[in-house]
């Protein structure tokens, strides 16, 4: 029995999310809404940097995955998600703050420190993240539970987990499972700073075993070589079942069996955009498994993007809920 929509592998990661000027990125040399993998000894100097500008810092459990399945549950979906924590208080925190979010908590631990990631917001709402992964790189392929794999209706992966080799196995042990159940998979390129590393490897995977593409206007062009949208769109979908591709403040494109939705954005103003893609995906992803159209999923999917780009932080806060109620009513 099919008793969870989605279940989500990827790094868990607490958020340790700022708002810092544009003169900081610049003084650090940090380039907007990019993500950087960094050592332990970086991320400390950035903080205390970040410190010294008297700036706020708030603390959650996040990484792109648990952002996407933590806004399945806020949508009344059932997620699960497994990825690999620290023994330390933050790894108990992780666990705690993903089960309170409705998120069937599935994680596997180890000795060491839980993976986080500072989130340095500009004024425009761009992000730029500067990733420790800590017990993220660990994940071995038994650490995929099967049983829930087995009860779950799709499979959600990132193109964060293509850091290590073991996390690699991870990966091809979880799309093994699930072409065996059957169970269908849904990936996100995830940044195109993964694109460029792993274009080979990630062809190669969305070629044979990939169901559902997430992606946004800039990873599909590295992916495809080109800088013509409906070239790359097009070029995605010969392999692909269904392409999404966001194009930020323009809306997003659904290609699937050959047929292209647009969805317009909503008109909103924009706060922080961190989170935004995992948004997008959480809406989409919770209208598929609930059977709505294309256009209908598209539209859940932007409602859900365009509420978290108007607060603070990757996904919906409680202040925000009738906002989201609202626009969810009037789509049709």
């Amino acid at each position: 029995m099919k008793n969870i929509d989605v279940y989500g592998v990827c790094n868990p990661l607490m958020d340790l999310l700022c708002h810092i000027p544009d003169e900081f990125l610049e003084q650090h040399n940090l380039e907007k809404n990019r993500m950087y993998l960094v050592s332990t000894e970086e991320q400390k100097s950035l903080l205390k940097a970040v410190e010294q500008e008297n700036q706020k810092i708030e603390y959650a459990a996040g990484g792109s995955g648990a952002n996407t399945m933590i806004g399945i549950a806020q949508l009344g979906g059932q997620s699960a998600f497994t990825g690999k924590i620290g023994l330390d208080q933050r790894g108990n925190q992780y666990h705690e703050d993903l089960e309170n979010k409705g998120v069937k908590s599935t994680l596997a631990t180890g000795e060491g420190m839980t993976g986080s990631s500072l989130i340095l917001v500009s004024s425009d709402g761009s992000r730029t993240m500067n990733t420790h992964l800590g017990m993220c790189q660990e994940l071995q392929p038994n650490d995929i539970d099967v049983q829930v794999l087995e009860s779950s209706s799709i499979l959600y992966l990132t193109g964060f987990l293509w850091d290590t080799e073991n996390q690699k196995a991870s990966v091809r042990h979880a799309l093994e499972m699930a072409e065996k159940l059957p169970v269908k998979v849904a990936l996100s390129l995830s940044d195109p700073f993964c694109v460029e590393r792993h274009r080979t490897d990630f062809v190669e995977l969305i070629r044979s075993q990939v169901n559902m593409l997430f992606c946004n206007q800039e990873e599909a062009f590295t992916m495809m070589e080109t800088q013509v949208t409906q070239e790359a769109i097009e070029g995605l979908s010969e392999n692909v079942e269904t392409v999404i591709m966001t194009l930020g403040n323009r809306g997003s494109l659904i290609c699937s069996q050959g047929k292209i939705n647009y969805i317009d954005p909503l008109d909103v103003e924009v706060l922080d955009t961190t989170g935004a893609g995992d948004a997008y995906a959480a809406g989409f992803l919770y209208g598929y498994s609930q059977g709505k159209s294309m256009l209908e999923c598209g539209k859940i999917a932007s409602a859900l993007a365009g509420t978290v780009i108007e607060q603070i932080g990757p996904r919906i806060e409680t202040q925000m809920l009738s906002t989201l109620e609202d626009r969810l009513s009037r789509i049709h």
